[in-house]
This record gives structure tokens, C-alpha cells and sequence, in this order.
């Protein structure tokens, strides 16, 4: 080969060599230029991505802190709206209420008569206590009654009488077995209802006195001590049929979501008949049913009666079995009285005996509400069961001087009192 074809061959090469380097160089070039724009996409796209994921997780997560923050509101809400209940006074103080006189059926409620106790005794009383008979009223909430009651800026405090006849025991038109059956479902349900749309506060006791033998839902009525026809083999049935039906009832009233009712459990503290299955004890539906304990104490009701106990007879005499019963429950004096004109004592020393139990604060029983039975009645052969506390001079003069005792609240205290002592919100609405 010659010099210049070797020359012309060496520069080929050169050249091409030349150009296949700027090749290279240009598809590097080409190819680092667009991977960045390439990858900053992809990143644009993950970061979309994630921003997209986060915005709908932002979403989830604020609807979900929404929700949670509705939750937690509704629990507040729900925390907020407590029970209206009447809670016992503070200190050594004690509510006074009373039965001021409704009538025989002990329904026949208006302002007047609760004014007309109130300017009476000189204090106005913190409820007053009525009965509702199912069998006169309807098994309903006594709206118009319990009205008249709170315009008096009184509270309503009913008496849950299931029965329809007046003066017998053996009246079993609503009988407890029928009502734990669930035949009387329907009306309570409405019953709950109509006092939760009230709002306000209501005291309600069922079946008082059950442990004596004059009322239709007593446990000697009811199945008595016989233990193998209802329930529990070991439990005698009267009072176990009781039990059952102050539970029923109450537990229509928390299936409705009352609010609104303070529960109280009254019995005599005499058992008629005096045996063991009557206790008092026995028909006691548990400290989860029962806000109040509340007792009757009466001394003898007519002149002819042929025994004159005086009230600290007869606390001693009864409160132990009344002290056994709970020691979580305040307990209330729902009904006490005595006759006047009786030959063997006298009414004004038997109110000052009863007072001066009451005020003490070493008696074994220390009521924190106390509640007079203001009425007049006739008995059998023209007898006159003489309760009112007007029945004589010496009566009256008696029960003001002690019911004019600081210690005793009425409704005059209503407003620092509901303060103090009521379980409720002023924004809650029971609807």
C-alpha cells in the first residue's frame, strides 16, 4: 500500500473514530438530558401519588377526627345530661314535705290545698305527696295533677297505687303478676314517655306499704310465704313477686331513657302479719332500683284502739329492721301521725316525742325528709281518725313551733337547694 493510501486510511479511521465519539457523546447527552425530566415525572407521579393518597388519607383522617370528635361530643352530650334526682340535703338539714290533705281517694290535688297547708303549718312544703289510682285515673301519668302541684313551685311526688277499688286487698284488676307478665307494658311504656316529656323533676313511689295486708300488691295477697309457686324455691313469693314488679316497672322507665324520676321504696315499719318472710328486708329490690328508702310510722288512728305508743316506742321498737335494709340510701319519714282526742295520750306530746327523735342527731334512724299525713277520716262505727295537725290548738301550736326549725327545708329553699342538691342539667333535653 502506498504512503498516501496508508495516509487516507489512517485519517478514515480518525475521523471515524472522531464520530463515533460525538456519537456517544450525543446519545449520552440525549440520555442524561431526559432521565432527570424522566425521574423528576416519576417523582411528580410519587409525589402525586402520595400527595393524592395523603389528601384522601387526609380526609379519612380528618373525617375520622370529625368522627371522633362527634363521638367524644356525643359522649359529653351524654355525660352532660344527668339524672334529675333528688339528692338528700346537705348537713344536718332535712326536707319537709307532706300529704296536705287531697281527700279520701288522695287524689283530689289543687293549689289551694297545698297553699292553704302551707300558710297552716308557716313553711311551704318541698313536695306534695299524691296517689295515683290506676284504677281512677287510667294507668297514666297524672299530668294535670303533677302541673297544679309544680305551679304551687312544689315538687310532684306520686303514689304508683295499682289498683281499682278503694277499700280492699283483694282487688287483682292489676295485680303483680300481671304486671311482671307484661300486661300492662303498653301503658307504662306511654307512662315513661309522658314524664320524661315533662322534663322536670318527679318522685315516684310504687306499691307503699307492702309489707302490710290492706293494699292489693301486698305480699301477704300476693302469693304470701308459700315459696313453690313462683321464682326462687328458697324466696317466699309474695315478696318475691313484689320485687319483681317495683323492677318491671323501673326498668320501662330506663328502656324509655327517664331521666327525670327519683325512685322511692316504702314500707311500714310494722310487718302485718308479723312473721319472718314479711320482713321489710325481703321486699327490697336492691340499691340499683332504689334512690330513697322511705317508711310510714303512724301511732294509733282512731280513739278506740286500745294502745298508745309514742314515736320513740316505736323507733325502738321497728328501726333495726329498718337499718338492715341498706346503709347506702338516705331514708325519708313518708307518713307518720296519730290521732287526737284519744284517751291514752295525747297528739301534741306524741308530735313533740316524734320531733325530738327526728332532730336528734343520735338516733339510730336519721331521716333526711320527713312527711306528715295531714287528713281526717271516718272508721268504722262512726269512729274519726283525727290526723289533720289542725285537729286541736294544742296540735297545731305544737307541730309550728318545731316545723319552724332552720334545720327543715321547704320549698322556700327550692333554688339553692336544687343547686346543692339535685343531680341535672339546665340544658338538658329529655326529648
Amino acid at each position: 500500500m502506498s504512503n498516501l493510501s496508508k495516509s487516507k486510511l489512517i485519517i478514515s479511521l480518525i475521523l471515524l473514530a472522531i464520530l463515533s465519539v460525538g456519537l456517544i457523546f450525543y446519545f449520552f447527552k440525549i440520555h442524561s438530558t431526559k432521565q432527570p425530566n424522566l425521574r423528576k415525572k416519576v417523582n411528580k407521579t410519587l409525589k402525586q401519588s402520595v400527595n393524592d393518597n395523603n389528601r384522601t388519607n387526609g380526609k379519612k383522617a380528618t373525617s375520622l377526627l370529625n368522627n371522633d370528635r362527634k363521638v367524644d361530643s356525643d359522649k359529653q352530650k351524654e355525660q352532660t345530661i344527668s339524672e334529675i334526682k333528688l339528692l338528700p340535703p346537705d348537713d344536718d338539714k332535712i326536707y319537709f314535705g307532706a300529704f296536705p290533705d287531697f281527700g279520701g281517694p288522695e287524689d283530689y290535688v289543687t293549689a289551694k290545698r297545698i297553699e292553704n297547708f302551707n300558710k297552716l303549718v308557716g313553711k311551704k312544703i318541698k313536695w306534695a305527696y299524691f296517689s295515683n289510682n290506676w284504677g281512677r285515673d287510667g294507668l297514666k301519668f297524672p299530668r294535670k295533677k303533677v302541673d297544679i302541684i309544680a305551679s304551687t313551685g312544689t315538687i310532684p311526688f306520686v303514689r304508683m297505687m295499682p289498683r281499682k277499688i278503694l277499700d280492699t286487698a283483694y282487688d287483682k284488676t292489676f295485680s303483680l303478676q300481671k304486671i311482671i307478665d307484661g300486661k300492662f307494658d303498653d301503658e307504662l311504656h306511654q307512662y315513661a314517655k309522658d314524664v320524661k316529656d315533662y322534663g322536670k323533676m318527679v318522685l315516684i313511689d310504687f306499691g307503699l306499704e307492702m309489707n302490710g295486708n290492706w293494699f292489693p300488691w301486698s305480699g301477704a295477697v300476693n302469693g304470701g310465704g308459700v315459696k313453690t309457686k313462683y321464682g326462687d324455691p328458697q324466696k317466699a313469693d309474695g315478696p318475691e313477686r313484689f320485687i319483681d314488679a317495683y323492677r318491671h316497672i323501673v326498668d320501662i322507665f330506663r328502656e324509655e331513657k327517664v331521666k327525670n324520676v327519683t325512685w322511692f321504696w316504702h314500707p311500714d315499719v310494722y310487718s302485718d302479719p308479723d312473721v319472718a318472710w314479711n320482713r321489710q328486708k325481703n321486699y327490697y329490690p336492691g340499691d340499683n332500683y332504689v334512690d330513697w328508702i322511705g317508711i310510714s310510722a303512724y301511732g294509733p288512728q282512731n280513739p278506740a284502739e286500745d294502745y298508745w305508743d309514742t314515736f320513740p316506742e316505736i323507733m325502738k321498737e321497728t328501726q333495726q329492721r329498718i337499718l338492715e335494709i341498706s346503709n347506702k340510701k338516705p331514708i325519708a319519714l313518708l307518713e307518720f301521725g296519730v290521732t287526737d282526742h284519744h284517751p291514752l295520750g295525747r297528739k301534741d306530746h306524741w308530735l313533740a316525742g316524734a320531733f325530738q327523735y327526728i332532730l336528734n342527731p343520735q338516733s339510730p334512724l336519721q331521716f333526711k325528709a320527713i312527711s306528715p299525713w295531714h287528713e281526717n277520716w271516718e272508721e268504722d262505727d262512726n269512729l274519726w281518725a283525727t290526723l289533720r295537725l289542725d285537729s286541736s290548738p294544742a296540735a297545731l301550736a305544737t307541730f309550728r313551733k318545731y316545723i319552724a326549725n332552720p334545720r327543715f327545708i321547704g320549698a322556700e329553699g327550692e333554688n339553692e337547694s336544687n343547686d346543692a342538691n339535685t343531680q341535672t342539667n339546665t340544658q338538658t333535653n329529655f326529648k
